[in-house]
């Protein structure tokens, strides 16, 4: 049933009003020919009265003629309802619509012609609180009254009669009256949420009707004020999806997968798909082509997740094969948040918080790494380097982390307006998030503004309208991650604590063993900032010639505009060799998207309901970047701003991809009795990545599913409150690799000087392969969802397996053929997989309420077919995981008088690290197992994959009175990882050759301290960092978020003031920065952090 949300609120207002609304109120109409929900809100609008129906039972949407512009209510409905199964009756400020029971209207006998007698009672709530406006019918009758402000109601009804009791949000109550005359009825919430519409591909449903694998998340199940990007706000809810951020610096990017990993070298990620549009995958920050290009910036910053409505996360084949090609790796749609029917509501959202370095390490002080130094040297029989005196003025030295980290700031502000008539509805907000990161100089800041509009027409006609523009300002600081080379965190970590930051000169000081490490405070005067523009227009026209008949065409573009400024002052080691480095890289990406489906909903005989969506999609992507790089400049004053100064030019470069993709589409959806349902998707995808040949790829799935709790056997379950039994298959495909793999490009080579003259040549760049076609993941997915207690116990608990076979692989070309590699579909991965998800409501009373989220994930990956591609070591299995992690097996520390002349490790010396021999070759170089004297690669062995055996979430919220505390935790068991962080900075050597270490090297192995597992920095032939004991459990439990919020009024409006924080704590045996960033490695990542915000939000 409706009850409209203004006028709700206006009647609390006049409880107390003696006189109600009389019938003879009349209404006056601007046209004749309008639908019964337009007439019940032009009504609604115009008068004091409320209308109470059952959606189930009064089509609103059935067109009705009124013949004169003005009349009294009463006389409307009558001329509407006199020919019509639907009956209405005034009671107080309401007016019940009800439809015409078939049973009374074919001989049950009139109530008029039986003995009567008045009833009275009280309807009230679980809690025992009065239920105002309930609903109270005599069953089968169109006799009824609703429930006053203190729940009472009094009726005529039929001695044997039965009294029908409803309300919003409530389970219908029947009452056998049986000559009583006074009643109290308890009505009970209905938790049950199976007729929650879910947004699915093209369309929505209710969750009911649902045959695949989607989760749903709502707005308030997930935002948070710490959460700046739209992916964080998933991370443990949903079951099956597996976010790892792999750099907290401000802006950074998450991989986000969606049960597994189904690809090797094409995208990994999901498809994303905002209010019906798909956006680009592709991280969208421009390089600069220096080797500070920093790490990449998550695509949908530019997104306020305070707009966000709900996020559907789309896992198996049934659900996702309607995005066809570019749904291999799962899909999330993103809606944001509509207008709604009802005055203006401005709701203000403010919030201020700071960042903490969640772990530090001990590094060498000053005088420790002098003594250290100097131990070395005399290892490596060499004279002291610094004298006792010098080692005692050291003293602590310098904190180089200290003088390049500070404490964090983060502040939000969000202002939204919502509200709208029968005809009009709108939602238009604007935002500001800055976040300064723990990383001096880092930052993100984004200002948005977003405008929803859904605009009626007329019956026929309605317009839809979703809009959004961003500016970003995205200052990068590279910290020293491989791809780096040298940053500002691996200078800290490197740089020599017994040396100042500046010199007696004032300028920064330099290694005085290693001049080329830069200084890592000075290169926090490299300027690297981007600047981004993004609009997103999508406006879609709704045609609904008939009840049953959705028509919608749509048309949407998302433009976006960056440009990166980037300046390297001589104040560093690379700026002063080369006198300055400025480059400038401007960016611009358009997407264009066209849509139109068709939507028959039909229900026949009350048993049969058909649902046959059809249409057609066409999207284009262009992306273009022009960069210009310049050296040597007289003067670091202007920066960026005139790079037409310096004197060195580097050739300019553009860049301009582009590719479209034309489909069809289509899904049936049919649904008996409410018990068995059925579901087919089909989509045919033409995409110009590959040849006309083999353009068109066709990705069709077929589920079934069982509502056993439907079931005549099932009815004396009263404990059980639904059960749903789900089947089903289908493939997806994965189209996401260059534009042009299929054919044979040139690429600028060397120049050369003939005579006097430059000469560039052109070489070959990508071997084309016009065989080549998308990815197919073929899946399989076996479901059921339960829910007892009235749902407050429910769950959902799946099996699935994928197979992605013709993987898109980049193969070794032979050097003859001028080219490098060449992409390929071959090969096979498989995923397997199980999830479970629990929601209870543990504790319900009138001041406390508890509920709790429980999600357990686990997966496992591996190679079904490698087709030819090497194995990275000659032990490696053929079905090991993707993500494998290979080294040697670490058997301890050489110790003195351990025969190593007569071992494996020959040319070893005690305190060198010393490894299993576990393997060798047969004379025609095959693996062999077993021992075979030698240490080489033949000894390298699978040590475990980063991917977690299982991952969880578990959430509590618990409310009393006003205030409510939200706790959630998110663990991982079972993965590894390689900690290079420390096998790079736990190594003596390291001091030896001029740079920092761990504060645990002064406890390695020494002839005197024997028992120490770190090896002594004696020059080591067989290497091998990467071995078992660098190799960690990377599982992890960790305090996610902590919420603590209070909930009051000021005068009638609502106000709520909080304190969040995040990352509290983590329960770990890895030895790392964070068992959770990065890949398979953890070396100079971005420090992870605590987060503590405090806030208010106030709607008025």
């Amino acid at each position: 049933m409706k009850l409209s949300t203004f006028f709700f609120f206006l009647l609390i207002m006049q409880l107390h009003a003696e006189n109600i609304q009389s019938q003879t109120a009349s209404v006056a109409l601007n046209k004749e020919a309008l639908t019964l929900n337009e007439l019940i809100s032009e009504i609604e609008s115009q008068t004091d009265y409320l209308f109470i129906y059952s959606k189930s039972d009064i089509n609103v949407s059935r067109r009705v003629k009124v013949n004169t512009p003005s009349r009294q209510v009463s006389d409307i409905l009558n001329d509407i309802f006199s020919d019509s199964d639907i009956t209405y009756k005034f009671a107080n400020n309401y007016i019940s619509l009800r439809k015409i029971n078939e049973k009374t209207a074919t001989g049950n006998p009139d109530p008029a012609q039986t003995k009567k007698i008045v009833v009275t009672g009280k309807v009230l709530d679980s809690f025992g609180d009065p239920v105002i406006g309930a609903n109270i019918v005599e069953d089968n009758t169109t006799n009824g009254t609703v429930s006053d402000i203190d729940g009472n109601f009094s009726l005529s009804v039929a001695e044997n009669g039965v009294l029908a009791v409803t309300f919003i949000g409530y389970i219908e109550q029947k009452i056998p009256v049986k000559n009583k005359t006074s009643f109290t009825i308890k009505l009970n919430e209905d938790l049950q949420k199976l007729d929650e519409v879910i947004v699915v591909g093209y369309g929505s449903m209710k969750k009911s009707d649902l045959t695949g694998s989607v989760v749903s998340l709502k707005a308030e199940e997930i935002n948070s004020p710490n959460n700046s990007s739209l992916v964080q706000m998933m991370q443990g809810r949903a079951a099956g999806v597996v976010i790892t951020q792999n750099s907290t610096q401000p802006g950074g990017a998450a991989d986000v997968r969606i049960r597994g990993l189904s690809s090797v070298n094409a995208s990994k990620t999901p498809l994303y798909v905002v209010d019906g549009f798909p956006v680009d995958n592709t991280n969208f920050y421009p390089g600069s082509g220096d080797v500070f290009d920093g790490p990449k910036k998550d695509p949908l910053n530019s997104i306020n997740p305070s707009d966000i409505e709900s996020m559907e996360v789309l896992k198996d084949a049934s659900a996702t094969a309607i995005y066809g090609s570019r749904a291999a790796n799962g899909v999330i749609l993103i809606t944001t948040k509509q207008g709604k029917e009802g005055k203006a509501k401005v709701t203000l959202n403010s919030s201020f918080g700071i960042q903490t370095i969640a772990k530090r390490f001990e590094f060498l002080d000053g005088s420790e790494f002098g003594k250290v130094t100097n131990e070395m040297f005399s290892l490596y029989n060499k004279n002291p380097y610094y004298t006792n005196d010098e080692i005692a003025a050291f003293g602590k030295g310098t904190n180089w982390l200290d003088e390049v980290t500070h404490t964090g700031m983060v502040t939000n502000h969000d202002l939204s307006l919502q509200g709208g008539t029968a005809s009009t509805k709108y939602m238009v907000s604007a935002s500001y998030h800055l976040n300064n990161g723990i990383v001096k100089e880092s930052s993100f800041e984004r200002y948005s503004f977003r405008v929803n509009l859904e605009q009626k027409i007329s019956s026929l006609f309605s317009v839809n309208i979703s809009s959004f523009m961003s500016n970003t300002s995205d200052k990068n600081v590279a910290v020293g991650t491989r791809a780096e080379d040298t940053g500002v965190l691996s200078g800290a970590y490197t740089f020599p604590s017994n040396v100042p930051v500046r010199d007696e000169n004032g300028k920064f000081s330099k290694n005085p063993r290693y001049a080329l490490l830069p200084n890592p405070v000075s290169l926090l005067d490299i300027d690297d900032k981007t600047r981004s523009k993004r609009s997103m227009l999508n406006a879609s026209l709704n045609i609904t010639p008939t009840d049953y008949l959705f028509i919608k065409l749509q048309a949407g573009t998302d433009m976006q505009d960056s440009k990166r400024e980037y300046y390297n002052p001589k104040t560093t080691r690379n700026g002063a060799d080369a006198n300055g480095i400025a480059s400038v890289t401007a960016t611009q990406g358009r997407s264009n998207l066209f849509e139109g489906t068709a939507t028959f909903k039909k229900e026949f005989n009350k048993v049969h309901k058909l649902d046959i969506m059809a249409g057609y999609t066409y999207q284009d992507f262009t992306y273009e970047e022009l960069t210009a790089k310049v050296s040597n400049f007289f003067t670091d004053y202007f920066g960026y701003n005139n790079i037409g100064i310096g004197e060195t030019y580097s050739a300019p470069g553009t860049t301009k991809r582009m590719n479209k993709l034309l489909s069809g589409i289509a899904r049936v959806n049919y649904n008996f009795a409410d018990r068995y349902l059925f579901t087919a998707t089909f989509r045919a995808d033409g995409s110009s990545k590959f040849d006309k040949e083999h353009r068109f790829g066709y990705f069709p799935s077929f589920s079934a599913a069982w509502r056993i709790s439907n079931e005549e056997f099932m009815k004396g379950l009263t404990s059980l409150s639904n059960m749903k039994l789900r089947l089903g298959y289908g493939e997806t495909g994965n189209q996401d690799i260059g534009n042009n793999s299929y054919q044979n490009l040139l690429k600028k080579g060397y120049e050369y000087v003939f005579g006097n003259s430059p000469v560039t040549t052109i070489i070959p760049g990508n071997a084309g392969n016009p065989l080549l076609m998308w990815e197919t993941a073929k899946q399989f997915n076996i479901g059921l969802d339960m829910g007892f207690l009235n749902n407050r116990v429910s769950g959902t608990l799946e099996y699935y397996q994928i197979n992605t076979d013709n993987l898109l692989l980049q193969f070794s070309t032979p050097a003859y053929s001028g080219y490098t590699s060449q992409w390929r579909n071959a090969g096979e991965i498989i995923n397997r997989g199980v999830e479970f998800t629990l929601n209870t409501t543990n504790i319900r009373t009138r001041n406390f309420q508890w509920e709790t989220l429980l999600t357990v994930s686990h997966n496992k990956n591996k190679w079904n077919d490698r087709a030819g591609l090497p194995k990275p070591y000659i032990g490696a299995s053929e079905n090991d995981p993707v993500n494998a992690i290979y080294g040697y097996t670490y058997d301890g520390i050489w110790q003195e008088g351990d025969d190593i002349k007569n071992s494996a490790q020959p040319n070893s010396v005690p305190g060198n690290i010393r490894f299993k021999d576990i393997g060798g070759r047969d004379a025609d170089g095959n693996f062999v197992a077993g021992p075979d004297g030698k240490i080489n690669d033949a000894d390298i062995s699978y040590l475990g994959t980063p991917d977690p055996k299982v991952e969880l979430g578990f959430g509590n919220d618990l409310t009393y009175k006003n205030w409510n505390l939200n706790i959630f935790f998110n663990a991982r068991l079972g993965g590894k990882k390689y900690n290079q962080f420390r096998a790079y900075y736990e190594n003596p050597v390291r001091v030896y050759e001029g740079f920092n270490a761990f504060s645990s090297v002064m406890d390695r192995w020494t002839p005197t301290n024997t028992t120490s597992q770190i090896h002594s920095g004696a020059a080591n032939p067989y290497g091998g960092d990467m071995n078992t004991f660098y190799v960690e459990d990377a599982s992890f439990l960790r305090l996610k978020s902590v919420r603590l919020t209070y909930n009051t009024k000021i005068q009638s409006f609502p106000l709520s003031v909080y304190v969040d924080a995040q990352n509290l704590f983590t329960i770990t045996g890895y030895s790392g920065y964070d068992p959770e960033i990065g890949g398979t490695n953890d070396y100079n990542t971005y420090p992870a952090c605590r987060t503590f915000m405090a806030g208010l939000r106030i709607s008025f």
